[in-house]
């Protein structure tokens, strides 16, 4: 690991600024690390030293690998010890495009270990540090993906985007494929098909992260735990701790503290 003075350094260039990218499918966390014992979450994710490298494993009864980076597919139970490196968090939704593609490159069911070429480092850098937007987050997403430039949400169908249009009015409301079909003129078949070939997620995972966005927007403007729920359509602030925890392995509670340090970027 890198000297305490080095460290003490980068600590000032990145301290203690936040910066969440949130998209229909994804979340990428940069900054300083946050407590990361022994848990597991049902989201996929990429996680990588930005300054330094990182220890993981796989349960207190294994032993620590360092690592530049590691991947740990869906629900895989894991720990991790950043140190005082700032950190980059990609989360990918576990039925998303994306999460199939990075399970198959890196592999299911382990944590893999990455090295530096694989990384956009540079580029994430930039990120945690405020000098970047949201182009260059996600072309840094796909890069650690390694996918080439994103056609998702290109030119949408406009009867998937009135599909989107209809699903955003009705977040409150219990929805079904059929009702989301009715309102953008398709049949249930071809609006499950397509829907999750452009939009990256299936359509129940798109309202579930499209409520966790309004809960992360409220939170964020000053609302209570139980205020941002509601804002979202959870039943309470029980169910949105419950199923943030369960996304991401942490409570919603960092949200709460000094909201001034956190920069968000809600991305369509």
């Amino acid at each position: 690991m890198a000297g305490s003075r080095s460290l003490n350094k980068l600590a000032a260039m990145y301290s203690p600024t936040f910066h969440l990218f949130l998209w229909p499918h994804r979340l990428l966390f940069l900054g300083p690390a946050f407590d990361a014992q022994p848990h597991r979450h049902h989201a996929a994710q990429l996680a990588l030293g930005l300054h330094d490298r990182l220890r993981v494993r796989g349960g207190q009864d294994q032993p620590w690998q360092e690592a530049a980076a590691f991947y740990v597919p869906p629900d895989v139970p894991h720990e991790f010890d950043a140190g005082d490196t700032p950190c980059a968090l990609l989360y990918l939704d576990p039925e998303g495009r994306e999460c199939e593609d990075a399970c198959h490159r890196f592999g299911g069911g382990r944590i893999r270990l990455l090295d530096n070429h694989e990384l956009p480092l540079a580029t994430l850098q930039r990120l945690a540090s405020g000098d970047g937007n949201s182009p260059d987050a996600e072309q840094a997403c796909r890069e650690l993906l390694g996918q080439g430039v994103s056609t998702l949400r290109r030119n949408l169908d406009p009867r998937l985007q009135r599909a989107l249009t209809w699903l955003d009015e009705h977040l409150d409301d219990e929805l079904g494929n059929r009702a989301v079909a009715h309102a953008a003129g398709v049949s249930e078949s071809w609006l499950s098909h397509h829907f999750g070939d452009r939009v990256g997620v299936p359509i129940r995972r798109y309202v579930l992260w499209r409520r966790l966005r309004l809960a992360i927007e409220a939170a964020l403007g000053g609302a209570s735990l139980t205020d941002a729920a509601h804002a979202a359509g959870f039943s309470d602030s029980a169910h949105l701790t419950r199923t943030f925890r369960d996304t991401f392995g942490v409570a919603p509670s960092f949200l709460f503290g000094d909201r001034q340090a956190i920069r968000a970027h809600f991305i369509s």
